[in-house]
């Protein structure tokens, strides 16, 4: 006899078999972040496939083992691939929150957040030894060239 079977008693002669559900999960995508893992969770929400994420608590206490893990995975049941495949095609999921929707000054969309904050903070670290906080909080825009600040959004210029 062996040794499990010893241990736990012989087998049942009427063996129940492990019934695997038609509707496994499987993963639909993978992200490096917690918070991109719930944005294309709630996108799929509002589609009507329910998803769940797996290995979100390992990020937010190890963010370094992210990627030896495979990151966070959002998975659905396999009956709706064919609706999350419509859903992610309709509205790619492409977050940027450097985009500002249009420049007061032109009414241009072509705008972006200016990304000086990480370039100082990194200059601070190498001549003082210690990185200094710089934040800056304002928008340039592509086709007049002007810069504000999103808090303090001047009134649109209409003498242009």
């Amino acid at each position: 006899m062996p040794p499990l079977q010893a241990r736990f008693g012989k087998q049942r002669e009427g063996k129940v078999k492990k019934q695997i559900p038609s509707n496994q999960l499987i993963t639909v995508a993978r992200f490096s972040t917690t918070e991109e893992a719930h944005l294309f969770r709630l996108q799929l929400a509002a589609g009507g496939v329910e998803s769940f994420i797996l290995d979100e608590y390992m990020v937010q206490m190890d963010w370094l083992i992210s990627n030896a893990i495979g990151g966070v995975r959002v998975q659905i049941s396999e009956k709706d691939l064919e609706h999350c495949k419509q859903i992610v095609q309709e509205a790619p999921f492409e977050p940027d929150a450097n985009i500002c929707a249009y420049c007061p000054f032109c009414g241009s969309e072509k705008t972006k957040k200016e990304t000086l904050t990480r370039r100082l903070s990194f200059l601070s670290m190498f001549i003082i030894g210690c990185p200094l906080p710089v934040a800056k909080n304002y928008y340039t825009c592509k086709s007049c060239e002007k810069s504000w600040n999103e808090n303090k959004r001047p009134a649109k210029d209409t003498a242009a």
